[in-house]
């Protein structure tokens, strides 16, 4: 089942120093616009961030050190429509849907950290995500980036090769090819851990095979039974201590674990307390208004007002040093979670050691049979024959699966499919086509510069996203590009530009891009929707005064929004 996802609206907010920011967006075109350097790509990795990606995290620093607060509302649609609210304060996630408990994750802004992989498990299990990449020999969930990467073009590196809006993604084996057979449907992660489970187990059994035929012609079995038995017995001895020892470390790990989240809980409750304290008490205005509470005059006295701002001051500072223990603690609990997990996963294997144990080819499963006899022959036959029609079974099972061939040519059909597309829109955009054909997988870099590299990777990315629509499984986020004028763009490639993202931006879900005005430029956002979009964009303006920062003061027609964002935080 296809799962569309759109914006509704976007709000930060500073409460440290009264700064927010708010938009909403249309369900079809949205400008963001301003002067350079203001904020517009800011305003798009925020966006990002609020979900949990951390790759452009040393891009936020300016505004992340205003202890900001994001919040995006959004809806998903599957079978119904459904409205979600997602919340990021630093490290800390709250999710929000109607009828379903607030789901919550610490610890967030390390992407290995056990709260981010449950957080990424969620979002793909929201989102209908299933591509699997390859990772120190396992298959594993891919990145919320891997989410995100075919819906979102980077200002930097995006609009210089595809598959690098974000960082770090290199590092999974075999990542353009796991990646490009997901979106275009012609592979996925069942099909690979299955095909290798099957192959696996296919020489596990040719080895049975091989080990009972070379069994049934040894000779002296009887003699070696009696010092393999031995040996065995020496074995238990040795294990049976091991394990009484890690299992008594195993409790009291436990133990700790237990202890360490309750403390954790009561850290969170002393935070909740602090958020509400800070909000009373910034709310009070010594020499001015009357308490909130009661109504009454508040104390006016040089030695009140001095207590006054001490309390703020020492309630702040509280609700950093807990926010700090919180993180500590936190960390602390992963590790001691990790330390756990590979102690029960260290006893069960010793657990069954006896079982899997083996001295010169002999385990237990035999060890029985050889204290009274070497195993008879017509047992080994039989166990042969057995095994023999499994075999049969796995072969059967693998011939289900597509050979490499058949994924090849699967590949080459889309491909060429996707070449037509591409070429299509390069010649719209009046792009010199180019003598080599352009493959997905090869990963090329294109020949070009300039105004006509940036023309044809916006007509690359157009042509993926119509492809990967009709794959009936992939999820569809809004499309976002940011600083689609990076280049030094005249004015009549701007317009041919303009042109070719109105015919041909995806009707399926939201397009979100920016541009930048300047005094140079004659053409304004306003004009640019007038005569391309016909005034269908929604514009969205970014207008500070600060570098890299779409925040302003806080104006109070927003005082609804940020009372309940705040309120979620603090009830949670």
């Amino acid at each position: 089942m296809k799962t569309h996802i759109k914006y509704n609206r976007f709000f930060a907010y500073s409460e440290e120093h009264n700064k927010y920011f708010h938009t909403e967006f249309n369900d079809n075109i949205n400008i963001i616009y301003g002067k350079n350097t203001s904020g517009k790509s800011t305003l798009i990795q925020a966006i990002n961030y609020t979900f949990g990606i951390n790759d452009e995290n040393h891009k936020l620093s300016e505004v992340l050190s205003e202890n900001v607060v994001f919040r995006l509302d959004f809806q998903i649609k599957k079978t119904s429509i459904e409205n979600i609210t997602i919340i990021r304060d630093t490290d800390f996630i709250f999710i929000i849907r109607k009828g379903i408990p607030i789901k919550k994750f610490l610890g967030i802004n390390g992407n290995k950290s056990e709260e981010h992989k449950q957080l990424k498990k969620y979002l793909a299990e929201l989102f209908g995500f299933n591509l699997f990449l390859e990772s120190k020999g396992d298959y594993k969930l891919g990145s919320i980036e891997s989410m995100f990467l075919p819906y979102y073009v980077a200002q930097d590196y995006g609009w210089v090769l595809t598959l690098k809006s974000f960082r770090g993604l290199d590092y999974f084996r075999n990542f353009k090819f796991d990646y490009y057979d997901y979106y275009l449907g012609i592979n996925n992660k069942y099909d690979r851990e299955e095909k290798q489970r099957l192959e696996a187990e296919k020489q596990k059994l040719e080895n049975d095979i091989k080990f009972l035929s070379k069994t049934e012609k040894g000779k002296d079995e009887l003699y070696l039974s009696k010092l393999k038995d031995e040996a065995f017995l020496n074995k238990s001895a040795e294990y049976i201590e091991q394990y009484k020892n890690e299992k008594n470390t195993l409790i009291q790990n436990e133990k700790e674990y237990l202890v360490l989240c309750n403390k954790i809980k009561l850290l969170e409750e002393h935070r909740k307390v602090l958020l509400a304290v800070n909000r009373n008490i910034t709310e009070e205005k010594p020499l001015k208004d009357n308490c909130p509470t009661c109504k009454q005059s508040l104390p006016n006295s040089i030695e009140k007002v001095y207590e006054y701002y001490q309390d703020v001051d020492d309630t702040k500072e509280q609700l950093k040093a807990n926010k700090k223990e919180i993180s500590k603690k936190i960390g602390l609990l992963n590790s001691l979670k990790k330390d756990i997990n590979d102690l029960r996963t260290l006893i069960n294997e010793k657990y069954s050691i006896l079982k899997d144990y083996q001295i010169d080819n002999l385990s237990v499963s035999t060890w029985l049979d050889n204290k009274v006899n070497v195993r008879l022959s017509n047992k080994i036959i039989s166990q042969i024959g057995e095994i023999e029609i499994e075999l049969i079974g796995i072969n059967e099972e693998l011939a289900k699966f597509k050979t490499n061939e058949e994924i090849k040519s699967e590949r080459n059909k889309i491909e060429l499919s996707f070449s037509n597309l591409f070429r299509s829109n390069l010649k719209e955009l009046k792009v010199k086509i180019f003598k080599d054909d352009y493959s997905l997988y090869s990963n090329k870099l294109f020949p070009q510069q300039g105004v006509e590299l940036l023309k044809t990777l916006l007509a690359y990315y157009f042509s993926f996203n119509t492809i990967i629509k009709r794959t009936a499984y992939v999820h569809r986020l809004p499309f976002v590009m940011d600083a689609i004028f990076k280049e030094d763009v005249d004015e009549d490639n701007k317009k041919l530009i303009l042109k070719f993202i109105y015919e041909h931006y995806p009707k399926d879900t939201q397009l979100i891009f920016s541009l930048a005005e300047s005094k140079e430029n004659k053409k304004t956002a306003i004009d640019y929707n007038i005569e391309h979009f016909n005034s269908k964009a929604k514009l969205i303006k970014i207008n500070t005064l600060k570098k890299r920062a779409f925040l302003s003061d806080f104006k109070k027609e927003f005082e609804e929004i940020k009372k309940e964002t705040l309120e979620l935080i603090e009830m949670y």
